[in-house]
């Protein structure tokens, strides 16, 4: 995405943020995108996004109903608008089909200069949700590089003084989305996002492979 686009999507993710806060969480592409920029060694594999996702409150999507323009779509269970021509896309507490429930994704939400964001825990369980449902398209694709990012970021996160739950992330992960996480780990999207270095790609996959081992461990336990 042009970097003067996306300088002009952020602020508005701010203004919607503090409108609803604290009953609105970011996720999708631009919680990768936080997440991945504020992650030492990751920051430069991170991606601007052109739209922007977000999981919201029911006392929250009342209150943006009244303000915003908003389009139903059932087949996803969320509800669209657009502001400052960008798309942005409401999944609301209870009603969506999302696998990780609202409760859990507020409850474990982390902040990056005042907008609130899914942990990569959930992210990245969502993430596997909309890979499996996007299958090999471009959609797809960019999942699968999200769901690497993320996976990076968990290896960051040891680092930090809050390191990636595998437990809070196994919690919700289904027999489809571990399938689909091993998929990952032999995607050829590694060498896409090292830019064809063979030896960049290489570690990262072994990087993602550390990450990847311990939640086989919890998930064949659960």
């Amino acid at each position: 995405m042009d970097a003067a686009l996306f300088a002009k999507l952020l602020p508005l993710c701010h203004e919607i943020g503090r409108l609803y806060e604290p009953g609105l969480v970011y996720i999708g592409g631009i919680a990768v995108y936080l997440h991945a920029v504020n992650a030492e060694g990751v920051r430069e594999l991170s991606e601007a996004t052109q739209d922007a996702d977000f999981y919201i409150s029911v006392a929250g999507f009342s209150d943006l109903r009244d303000i915003e323009e908003l389009s139903a779509n059932s087949r996803l269970s969320k509800h669209e608008f657009r502001k400052g021509g960008f798309s942005f896309a409401a999944y609301t507490e209870r009603h969506s089909k999302l696998p990780v429930p609202y409760a859990n994704v507020a409850a474990y939400a982390q902040g990056y200069d005042g907008m609130l964001v899914a942990a990569p825990e959930h992210l990245i369980v969502l993430k596997l949700e909309a890979a499996i449902n996007r299958g090999d398209s471009e959609h797809g694709r960019k999942d699968v590089k999200d769901i690497i990012r993320l996976l990076l970021v968990a290896a960051h996160s040891e680092k930090t003084g809050k390191p990636f739950d595998t437990n809070e992330a196994c919690a919700f992960m289904r027999q489809a989305h571990f399938e689909m996480l091993v998929e990952v780990m032999k995607s050829p999207e590694f060498a896409g996002l090292a830019l064809g270095n063979a030896q960049s790609a290489k570690r990262m996959r072994a990087t993602c492979a550390g990450v990847m081992s311990k939640i086989e461990a919890v998930f064949a336990a659960s």
